[in-house]
């Protein structure tokens, strides 16, 4: 087998798995532009969250957008599990009629193939990383 048509088929099928999913790649340096995703505005967020434009129509988020970091954290995440179910948790905010994942964690629980069960001491670290993200101000 030509070890180029591997390379190329892969190039081709990421591609088409690209343009399928609209993805948008940040190849430019980073820009006052381009890391305005990462703003957080509480007041705005808490409004929104009050408003729950999502409760009268279950279609209302269209769109999810998902930092590299959080994706590769959630990869790693899948992959360590092996034929083991995984959990974890994402963590963002909502713009819009969009999800946007900034960060994702692996939660300490047990799992077999067919489940995952959380146990006290993943709720208890749910909610410690949780406060310790909220207690980071930028």
């Amino acid at each position: 087998m030509d070890p180029y048509s591997f390379s190329s088929s892969a190039a081709m099928a990421q591609k088409t798995w690209e343009l399928e999913n609209n993805i948008v790649t940040m190849d430019t340096p980073a820009s006052a532009e381009s890391d305005a995703i990462f703003h957080y505005d509480e007041a705005a967020q808490v409004k929104f969250q009050q408003e729950k434009p999502w409760s009268n129509d279950p279609h209302f988020f269209k769109r999810v957008k998902i930092s590299a970091l959080a994706l590769l954290k959630m990869v790693v995440h899948a992959r360590s599990g092996g034929t083991i179910e995984v959990m974890g948790l994402m963590q963002g905010k909502t713009d819009a009629d969009s999800i946007i994942v900034m960060d994702a964690f692996a939660l300490p629980v047990e799992g077999t193939e067919t489940r995952v069960n959380a146990q006290a001491d993943a709720y208890e670290y749910m909610v410690d990383y949780s406060q310790t993200n909220k207690q980071v101000l930028p």
